[in-house]
């Protein structure tokens, strides 16, 4: 049982709270919206889709209910999202969350578009 607390404490430590303090701050400095890539780097640890988000080190969200258009490796996104309680299967990588208000930002600019 010991072993496994530890592990489990191991396991958490490399990753950070989507409600973190450093995360808090960005969200609040952006008017409650986030940037981050989407990566699919993951899949071997059961991580299909993850969202890298940009700033905080180690904060990795699962989206859920994620549109299908926003699921391209490496496309930049601009969104709000809240921490969700969904299971998330075998990935540990990351957090469950739900993004909202999803917008495509180009790489180099602070312009947003859309992607249909």
């Amino acid at each position: 049982m010991a072993l496994m607390a530890c592990m489990a404490m191991a396991c958490g430590a490399s990753k950070t709270s989507v409600d973190s303090p450093e995360a808090t701050q960005l969200q609040e400095a952006g008017q409650g919206f986030s940037t981050g890539v989407v990566t699919t780097d993951h899949v071997a640890e059961g991580c299909a889709v993850l969202v890298q988000v940009d700033g905080v080190k180690n904060v990795f969200l699962i989206p859920i209910g994620m549109e299908d258009r926003f699921k391209r490796d490496g496309l930049k996104l601009r969104f709000k999202y809240r921490p969700s309680r969904a299971s998330i299967g075998e990935c540990r990588k990351g957090q469950a969350a739900i993004l909202e208000e999803i917008t495509v930002a180009p790489a180099k600019t602070g312009q947003v578009m859309e992607v249909k």
